[in-house]
């Protein structure tokens, strides 16, 4: 077994966002980044998106996007982005919820564990008390690291499941 790779979390600067389209455009599929905007592949619509998408986040939790991603490093090579967004939550707690995506070479190497465990910390530093996150009920992978991070996981109607990290 290789040993766990070094994780840690780096700012969305112009640099890492050209960085993270290039990893997008050659190790994941367009529909794990963003959304089925002007037909399928990588077109001017989804590349737009991609880069507004970023830079408002870049603000942070604070900015008026109400959210912050960041670019996943392992090892030292750029290997995908998560998220974190405030949201309301039905409890009046501080709550966000989380999304990630890697390049296909840097999955199943305990990469997404590292980079959730270090996004949790960052939500409990902003005083967030609760995160949650969906993905799709056949994301086995997904849902091994949600379950791993001490998430509550529950299928939905709809072929998703349902997340839920109590802080």
């Amino acid at each position: 077994m290789s040993p766990s790779p070094d994780v840690s979390l780096v700012d969305v600067d112009e640099t890492v966002l050209e960085q993270l389209l290039e990893l997008a455009k050659r190790d994941a599929s367009p529909d794990e980044v963003a959304p089925p905007l002007g037909g399928p592949g990588w077109n001017l619509e989804r590349t737009a998106w991609f880069f507004s998408y970023h830079r408002a986040a870049a603000r942070g939790l604070d900015g008026d996007a109400g959210e912050k991603s960041w670019g996943i490093l392992a090892d030292g090579s750029l290997a995908g982005s998560i998220r974190l967004r405030r949201v309301e939550s039905g409890n009046g707690a501080a709550a966000a919820d989380t999304g990630i995506w890697l390049g296909r070479s840097f999955r199943s190497r305990g990469i997404g564990t590292a980079a959730l465990r270090l996004v949790l910390d960052e939500a409990r530093n902003a005083g967030i008390a609760e995160v949650t996150a969906r993905t799709l009920t056949g994301n086995l992978g997904a849902r091994r690291v949600l379950a791993s991070a001490g998430a509550v996981l529950t299928p939905d109607d709809d072929g998703t499941v349902s997340a839920v990290v109590v802080l």
